[in-house]
């Protein structure tokens, strides 16, 4: 059974990011009525409100949270302190962050997550066209807006393949359960929350570790041999 199961009201906090937006889409195309808030208007809200979805923008505020919400989705980047992620607190209303939804869903699809320092957007982009290609259906979260998808960064498909771009930042990868893995290469980055590249090559062999089947390196990256 889902873990979307009985779910009919979803509430998106950040729902202008390139992430949220597109799960904002997953939970609408599903049958769930979908809202959000975000600082600002942008492409994306405009493009999400096109679709049906309710955004509100502005400052921080609960004036706009739903009397009657199942779940609310939010970004890494929203404190717990947050108005509306105190309320659902409060209200005890199930809070999922952005790769936190992702590794629940991951649990009930073949999931394969591609990660890695660079190239995951390309790359997811282009395994994911690859599968639609072959016939295969897959549904594919990316972190970019693939030409010639309606969605733009999600393509909903029918089959059991699940593709998925692993953002390695805050470790958020880790969080995914996938069939398989695929790592781009591994580099020093995002040093304001990772100590060094050992700490870097580490998380990625966490994730490798939790991977139910198949581990996919770039052989010619020796970081990325290093992750196992």
């Amino acid at each position: 059974m889902s873990f979307l199961h009985g779910v009919r009201r979803v509430h998106c906090l950040g729902i202008g990011g390139i992430g949220i937006s597109a799960l904002a889409k997953f939970c609408q195309a599903k049958g769930i009525k979908v809202s959000g808030t975000d600082l600002k208007s942008t492409l994306v809200t405009k493009g999400l409100e096109k679709l049906g979805i309710e955004v509100f923008v502005g400052e921080a505020s609960t004036s706009h949270f739903p009397a009657v919400v199942d779940l609310v989705i939010y970004s890494e980047a929203i404190p717990e302190t947050h108005p509306e992620r105190a309320l659902a607190a409060a209200r005890g209303i199930t809070q999922l962050g952005h790769f936190d939804f992702l590794g629940e869903l991951s649990k009930e699809y073949r999931t394969i997550s591609i990660t890695g320092t660079n190239g995951k957007s390309t790359t997811t982009a282009m395994v994911g066209r690859i599968f639609e290609e072959a016939g295969l259906d897959p549904t594919v979260f990316v972190g970019s807006l693939v030409p010639g998808w309606q969605l733009g960064n999600l393509r909903i498909g029918q089959s059991e393949y699940l593709i998925i771009e692993g953002d390695e930042y805050k470790q958020k990868m880790v969080k995914l359960q996938p069939e398989t893995i695929a790592i781009t290469n591994v580099e020093a980055d995002h040093l304001d929350v990772y100590r060094d590249l050992e700490h870097i090559i580490e998380t990625f062999a966490e994730a490798a570790e939790k991977t139910r089947a198949h581990v996919l390196v770039n052989a010619m990256d020796k970081n990325s041999r290093a992750v196992v």
